[in-house]
């Protein structure tokens, strides 16, 4: 069993920090999510993504600050840099030809055919990749730990208002004393002893009933998310096995018009440069999660709803949490960037793959 703290207060379903329009679209009681519901989640799901890698080149880039007498040399070197790379772009560009609509459209192509086959190389048809069997076995785990914190919630998942339906003693007096134990331990603190050693022992006491409530109410929900783990894993692979290698083509169309990759003239050594690498990512994880989210929703509901031994109706609201879709987002895209710049396709900025890097080393000792 996971370890978690002894009994923090039950948290509402988990909360959107996202500036989003509209409540995040929830599976009717027969498990169905429309077209238009599951395209907002994709969206949902991309907000998520952005806020996270966000928060992460802020505190990467908190981390490097310096004295205010190296800051400024710092500036003044970065300032002669860019005024001499002015320059030179204007005695590259003045130096190039004029370029035809025939060209940009010719390197347009160009960028679709590479985009496509080297996609085709990491998501091959028929079969899944190592890679992204390790990717799955890194999922399930993240899989297992929002499920478990979903359980400890005594609300449903987008319902703040609605409390769950208790279906074991375990559970109605694992939410009660959660709820409670701030006011008990105060109680505690309040009260008269004849030694210290009273006060803490009483606290201990409770924190250990309340502990042992928690292990027994989600061993209860273990085969169930047993279950939910292994319909996952398999819709999962059947999406990166046969739904998406026949429509990468397609992708790679949509990545290139949308982040107007065909604008920028080719630079040395790189096909994507690292300037353009934000509008690219975008792009990309835009349409990965559209059509990811379609196909893997509706086959991890079809499969929720058709199973004979049915589901909690608080299940079918986890199923459609945003934060899964982002996690598989997180986790296949930044392994197929690594892919593309390890084979000349695209270049990294600087802070991206130093963020990138420490989030990897925070889930190694997570």
């Amino acid at each position: 069993m996971m370890g978690f703290m002894a009994a923090p207060p039950p948290l509402p379903p988990r909360a959107l920090k996202a500036r989003l329009d509209g409540p995040v679209p929830q599976p009717s009681r027969e498990g169905y999510l429309t077209t238009m519901q599951k395209m907002s989640l994709a969206d949902i799901a991309l907000a998520l993504r952005d806020e996270q890698l966000d928060a992460r080149i802020v505190h990467y880039k908190a981390e490097l600050q310096t004295n205010a007498e190296l800051d400024a040399i710092t500036a003044q070197v970065v300032a002669e840099l860019k005024a001499m790379q002015g320059v030179s772009s204007t005695r590259r560009a003045a130096e190039l030809p004029v370029e035809s609509e025939e060209d940009r459209t010719e390197r347009e192509i160009e960028l679709i055919r590479g985009l496509k086959t080297m996609l085709a190389r990491l998501f091959k048809d028929g079969e899944v990749s190592p890679f992204l069997q390790r990717k799955l076995g890194e999922l399930s785990k993240r899989f297992a730990r929002y499920f478990f914190e979903s359980e400890l919630h005594d609300r449903l998942r987008g319902e703040e208002t609605i409390a769950k339906v208790c279906r074991s003693k375990e559970q109605l007096l694992y939410y009660i004393f959660a709820r409670q134990q701030a006011d008990i331990i105060k109680q505690i603190e309040a009260h008269e002893v004849s030694k210290p050693e009273i006060r803490e022992g009483a606290k201990e006491v409770l924190a250990a009933y309340v502990r042992e409530l928690q292990h027994d109410f989600l061993s209860r929900s273990t085969p169930e998310l047993n279950r939910l783990v292994k319909i996952l894993n398999e819709v999962l692979t059947a999406f990166f096995s046969k739904d998406l290698p026949p429509i990468l083509g397609e992708l790679a169309w949509e990545v290139v018009k949308e982040a107007k990759l065909a604008d920028q003239r080719l630079r040395a050594g790189y096909k994507i440069s690292a300037d353009i690498f934000p509008a690219f990512r975008k792009a990309f994880e835009r349409r990965f999660l559209q059509r990811l989210v379609v196909i893997v929703e509706e086959g991890m509901l079809k499969r929720v709803r058709e199973s004979q031994d049915p589901f909690r109706e608080e299940t079918l609201r986890f199923v459609a949490d945003p934060q899964i879709f982002s996690d598989i987002c997180e986790l296949v895209c930044n392994a197929a960037y690594d892919f593309l710049y390890l084979d000349g396709f695209l270049d990294l900025p600087e802070d991206w793959r130093a963020t990138v890097a420490v989030t990897d080393a925070n889930a190694v000792t997570a």
